[in-house]
């Protein structure tokens, strides 16, 4: 009851320690193991042949130890439904709104319907929780009219990144197919290569020939949170029609990192904000604010000081 009721989602920012100074000890902030999911597709079952295209709608959302809430995966009313096809069986991922710690037990709960001609037709697709412990990277869970596969890593001492912005600063973006993906890189590479890793998360796919820009040239991306290896980088990939660039960002435990490069005839940017975990939801309300800063200035138990009478 203290983490409210069973369907809100999560409310802790992936910003909650941005702001930071480096060199204080940050009250409830931890570098952990975290869950990187890349993509959720539906698979059909043996013995059950789905009736393709499927109008989806419902919610798939993953719940951790930080405080229980779900952390919103992918969410769609009746009336926004997403159409699956054979060839393209994806759910379009808005999430999650901030890492997922996995060095507890992570919950994954898929409640997915398909759309009727009216809503009394409707029917449920799948409706399930299950605890997710596995290490590797893609498991197919077999319940209710399909299958759902989760392709996800687990990523040791992380932090979170959320790319707090792609905006075109001069020209407009080459035509043709836009896609905007990030990879988390090791230590070692010196650059990153431009190309797609095997894991790699899908903040924006636009098969329209022009994506729409935002007034101050901002792409509006689906996904914004990763999780990257403390020591490691994080590589952010804009390919649009027959171009690509990209940036190579240091982790790093707070502040802001902002790089530019040239796509075709046009300038892009790229802001990034990091921060560090948030352990546990307790360790922040105990506070009763957000300050992130030291144990030291606050005191462990009460105190008394007696001093003499006379």
């Amino acid at each position: 009851s203290n983490f409210g009721s069973f369907e809100d989602p999560t409310l802790l920012s992936p910003m909650f320690f941005t702001r930071s100074l480096p060199g204080h000890t940050q009250v409830g902030a931890e570098v952990g193991r975290t869950m990187q999911v890349y993509y959720i597709k539906v698979a059909e079952r043996e013995g059950y042949a789905l009736e393709w295209p499927l109008k989806v709608y419902g919610v798939v959302a993953a719940r951790d130890v930080v405080d229980y809430r779900r952390n919103i995966l992918f969410l769609r009313t009746r009336d926004d439904c997403q159409i699956l096809t054979r060839q393209d069986p994806f759910l379009h991922l808005t999430g999650p709104s901030r890492a997922i710690m996995s060095e507890g037990t992570v919950t994954i709960e898929v409640h997915l319907k398909l759309k009727g001609t009216v809503e009394s037709k409707d029917t449920t697709l799948i409706s399930k929780a299950f605890f997710y412990d596995y290490d590797c990277v893609s498991v197919r869970l077999l319940r209710g009219l399909c299958g759902i596969e989760l392709c996800c890593d687990h990523l040791e001492q992380s932090h979170q990144a959320t790319i707090l912005g792609v905006r075109v600063l001069r020209g407009s973006l080459p035509c043709g197919k836009t896609e905007v993906v990030c990879s988390v890189l090791p230590e070692s590479d010196t650059e990153g290569n431009g190309k797609h890793p095997s894991g790699h998360v899908l903040l924006l796919d636009s098969r329209a020939e022009k994506i729409p820009v935002s007034e101050q040239g901002y792409l509006d991306l689906s996904r914004q949170v990763v999780s990257v290896k403390s020591g490691g980088r994080l590589e952010i990939v804009v390919q649009a029609g027959d171009f690509s660039g990209s940036v190579v960002f240091p982790t790093k435990s707070s502040n802001i990192s902002q790089k530019g490069f040239e796509l075709g005839d046009c300038k892009v940017e790229i802001t990034v904000a990091w921060s560090l975990l948030i352990g546990s939801q307790y360790d922040i309300s105990v506070m009763g604010s957000i300050q992130p800063y030291a144990w030291e200035s606050i005191p462990r138990r009460p105190t008394m000081k007696l001093v003499d009478a006379c």
